[in-house]
């Protein structure tokens, strides 16, 4: 048998490959002892994430309000890997596994310790009602501000002005192409999109995210009506060998000539959720709107609406 005198009888373990963000959740996870509550870390994350940027480093995680403040999508994410991974213990709260503590150990350094000192008895919601105070936006769907900001009106007037952002337009357009799965998310939440319509040929991503399911997940989650009309896609293979604006050009002029003549019961479609009330947004990968179809779609619903509007590109 081999020796397990280190680490309290755990055998060392070779320092995994894991991905930059995944180095600081853990770093940081030990660095406040190696067990925090699942919404407590959560914040405390986005916490370290806003003192890294204020420093002018990246933060780890994007953030999107949610029903108790700031919440990161891919954390969660992440942290379902490790623990698959068994760096971190399945449970209700994170927890570096004996193993997982060795990891950590291995991506210590001083702005985690720091932070952590510097932070080590805020908990529960003394710590909500910091995150509201440092960023009103992500409180902006909270249904606690009243409880954990009792004491302290100026925040939550400050929060009535994060929460009056004025709407786009009936419909906008975005592409996921460099945005993260929250930043992605804030785009839409910021001009008030009610529905999101994927117009993907084929719904699916390399990129965790943005694959249908885990879209629409996303969007369940943020009371975001999700709709897929793949009939109003371009196959792949239409697209290959692109190069520059007069290639897409050609390609979506006979787009609009067949597919967008043909599929109008799918654009009637659309422009009868904006009629009721929706603000819709077309999304596709491209993050540029001139070299994705999603522009010519939106201009044709434009010009089938009885009410102008001039669509807005996020």
């Amino acid at each position: 048998m081999g020796d397990t005198s280190r680490a309290g009888g755990v055998a060392p373990l070779a320092v995994p490959r894991l991905l930059l963000r995944q180095r600081v959740l853990v770093a940081l996870l030990r660095a406040f002892g190696g067990e925090v509550g699942d919404r407590d870390f959560q914040k405390l994350l986005f916490l370290f994430g806003l003192h890294r940027q204020k420093g002018g480093g990246t933060p780890p995680y994007d953030f999107i309000p949610h029903s108790q403040g700031a919440f990161s999508f891919t954390a969660s994410a992440d942290r379902d890997k490790l623990v698959r991974r068994g760096i971190l213990a399945d449970g209700d709260a994170w927890h570096l596994t004996p193993a997982g503590d060795q990891v950590a150990a291995s991506f210590a350094n001083r702005h985690t310790t720091l932070f952590a000192l510097r932070n080590w008895d805020l908990r529960g919601d003394a710590l909500v009602a910091e995150t509201y105070r440092r960023s009103p936006y992500h409180a902006s769907r909270s249904g606690i501000v009243n409880r954990v900001l009792q004491d302290d009106p100026a925040t939550r007037e400050r929060l009535a002005a994060a929460r009056s952002i004025r709407p786009a337009g009936p419909l906008v357009t975005v592409g996921y192409e460099g945005r993260s799965y929250e930043g992605y998310f804030n785009a839409l939440w910021q001009v008030h999109v009610s529905r999101l319509c994927d117009v993907r040929r084929s719904p699916t991503s390399r990129k965790w995210g943005f694959s249908k399911r885990t879209l629409a997940d996303g969007c369940r989650q943020l009371g975001i009506k999700y709709e897929s009309l793949p009939e109003l896609g371009i196959a792949s293979e239409r697209r290959a060998d692109l190069n520059g604006a007069p290639d897409y050009d050609r390609l979506f002029d006979d787009y609009e000539a067949t597919t967008l003549k043909e599929e109008t019961g799918a654009l009637d479609r659309i422009l009868t959720w904006i009629n009721g009330g929706d603000r819709v947004a077309l999304t596709c990968y491209e993050r540029d709107f001139r070299e994705c179809h999603r522009s010519r779609v939106a201009s044709a619903i434009a010009a089938r609406s009885s009410r102008p509007f001039l669509p807005k590109h996020l």
